[in-house]
């Protein structure tokens, strides 16, 4: 069995009976390798340990999925420049003008939407956007002929409205007082957003990945269950809906803190999770996912920060003896283990990768 018929077959929440394990880097780990484990943006040193490949879109690659995309009206001009090594993004609308400030790695340093009148400048933006869509297949087939039967291409996108109201927008404490004193207009705001995006999902639907990942980010450390319960997982539901409509599988990625909110994420019924985190940089558990969201659950993991790089390297072995217990092994469950933005010593993906081959054989 490939690691692309594999991971299809987890998919489909039909487990193989094989334990799987998927990687991901950038080149802050990619320099560390010699020369021919560079080659192909992270591919060609994926293959070479023998994980199973989730690529989330062209991750690390100059091969970028367009669809599909936001557009604003006519009457919007948005305009960005370099200052002081910041990015300034400006939007020009006739209702009146915002200003982001976005510092290394694009997060924000002064948020647009930072005021009630900003908020009714932005409803005005959204009331005329739409999302169009984009003939992705060339990318899709130059990704895939990268990848081969090592693995599967991704559709990773998102953030729906109220992640990306709280991380990119307003930022948490913008949107929480704005909320609490104008809780009319920015409801408004929520529902507008909402009402274009849904035209992002029927899109996503229609994506040749065979799986559908939304970023959401989602985390107990700023969006209340209360939040969640009334704005977040009615929109995910209906993101799911639409994928699953469409014979693809729906994915939500949540990599912070959702123990408290596991019960309400049941009621999306997304068919799995990714970048589930236990403690103690997260606070899930993996089986107490299952416990709560059922035992066909598709869990794409994410071994702990102080398992898998703070660690010894020799005790990662014996922690994953400890932490794939027979229930998992048998679950639809892939174990990842990332270096997002960060360097890591190769040696740490070689004991992961061994203990994977002493525990398939």
């Amino acid at each position: 069995m490939t690691s692309e018929d594999k991971l299809l077959s987890i998919f489909k929440k039909r487990a193989s009976g094989s334990l799987s394990w998927t990687a991901l880097v950038d080149d802050n780990t990619l320099n560390l390798l010699p020369d021919h484990l560079r080659a192909n943006y992270g591919i060609d040193f994926y293959k070479h340990i023998g994980c199973d490949i989730i690529l989330l879109n062209g991750w690390n690659t100059p091969f970028a999925f367009k669809s599909p995309q936001l557009k604003w009206s006519e009457d919007v001009r948005q305009e960005s420049h370099q200052e002081n090594q910041k990015t300034v993004i400006q939007w020009f609308t006739r209702y009146g003008n915002l200003t982001g400030i976005y510092g290394k790695g694009g997060h924000p340093v002064k948020y647009p939407v930072d005021s009630i009148e900003a908020v009714k400048i932005y409803t005005k933006m959204w009331e005329q956007a739409y999302f169009i869509p984009h003939d992705d297949s060339q990318t899709y087939r130059t990704l895939k002929k990268l990848v081969g039967s090592s693995g599967v291409i991704t559709r990773f996108w998102g953030p729906s409205t109220i992640p990306r109201l709280l991380e990119m927008d307003m930022g948490t404490t913008n949107f929480y007082y704005l909320l609490h004193d104008y809780p009319d207009e920015m409801k408004n705001l929520i529902r507008t957003m909402h009402n274009v995006e849904k035209q992002a999902f029927k899109i996503l639907a229609q994506h040749l990945c065979p799986c559908i990942m939304l970023v959401e980010n989602t985390s107990t450390y700023y969006i209340s269950p209360k939040i969640y319960e009334e704005f977040n997982m009615p929109h995910q539901y209906e993101f799911v809906q639409e994928v699953k409509k469409a014979g693809k599988t729906a994915i939500l990625h949540m990599c912070g803190h959702i123990r408290n909110l596991l019960p309400l994420i049941k009621k999306t019924e997304c068919d799995g999770i990714h970048a589930l985190t236990p403690p103690p940089t997260g606070d899930t558990p993996w089986e107490l996912a299952l416990d709560i969201l059922g035992e066909d659950t598709i869990i794409i993991s994410a071994l702990d920060p102080s398992i898998f790089i703070l660690s010894n390297i020799e005790e990662i072995p014996a922690t994953l003896d400890r932490m794939i217990t027979p229930r998992l092994r048998k679950a639809n469950f892939v174990l990842g283990v990332f270096a997002d933005g960060i360097s890591v010593e190769p040696e740490r993906f070689y004991a992961v990768a061994k203990w994977f081959e002493k525990n398939n054989q």
